[in-house]
């Protein structure tokens, strides 16, 4: 099954506040943040950028940072552009094209698993990639939920991997993250509602739910889980 244009964007006119008071989302923006923490960079291009949550949140711990961010969807870039005013913000099928320049950073958090040709968007990826590229997506046994909101495959560690070197990548650290709490609890919990449980507007229930889930992740492993971070290099071009 693929998903097309409209699909996003009709999507992203209600999943804002999923983005931003989510649980699952606020702490992928904290395993990030924790992956960049060594390293340095003045540019910074997010593929998959949505509505700019997660570039903002980067953006506000570095300084001085170029920020550019990229999506299929105009809905989510107009959030976007709102939101980071600084930024520079791109239409883009990371599929089909891949700009003209280079990044020290290139972040693709969420995006990978939506891509039916994901080999070549990691080719695309290598092409504007001049130091990092940080990915973020999930691994295990694929949720209804998940299929719902535009996902195509579920990864395995080595399967990434693979791709990411056959693409010209070479992997610096791998973080898996989730057991039990995230995954497979909450995940296999979400199958059991539907999935405007956690789009549309958050309201002051909805968002003490978020941040009462956000600190019970806490206590989710940090060696073991469902979600992959992966930070890789280009290899020698």
């Amino acid at each position: 099954m693929s998903f097309d244009k409209s699909f996003y964007e009709e999507g992203w006119g209600k999943w804002e506040d999923m983005k931003k008071f989510g649980p699952m989302s606020r702490h992928i923006r904290r395993l990030i943040k924790e992956a960049l923490s060594d390293i340095s960079f003045d540019s910074i291009l997010d593929i998959g950028c949505g509505e700019g949550s997660l570039l903002k949140d980067i953006a506000s711990h570095q300084m001085n940072v170029a920020v550019g961010g990229a999506d299929i969807s105009e809905t989510a870039l107009a959030i976007a552009r709102g939101r980071i005013k600084e930024g520079k913000f791109y239409l883009l099928d990371i599929q089909k094209e891949a700009l003209d320049e280079r990044f020290d950073l290139v972040v693709c958090s969420e995006a990978l698993e939506h891509l039916e040709d994901d080999a070549q968007a990691l080719s695309n990826l290598l092409k504007m990639t001049e130091k990092y590229l940080l990915i973020t997506t999930i691994q295990g046994r694929m949720r209804e939920s998940e299929k719902e909101v535009g996902h195509l495959r579920n990864y395995t560690r080595d399967g990434l991997l693979k791709k990411l070197n056959e693409a010209g990548f070479e992997e610096i650290k791998v973080k898996e993250w989730g057991f039990p709490f995230y995954s497979p609890l909450y995940r296999s919990f979400l199958d059991h509602f539907p999935s405007k449980a956690t789009s549309g507007k958050f309201g002051l229930l909805r968002k003490a739910v978020s941040l009462f889930l956000y600190h019970l992740f806490l206590l989710s492993s940090g060696k073991k889980g469902d979600v992959l971070v992966v930070l890789a290099t280009p290899g020698r071009r």
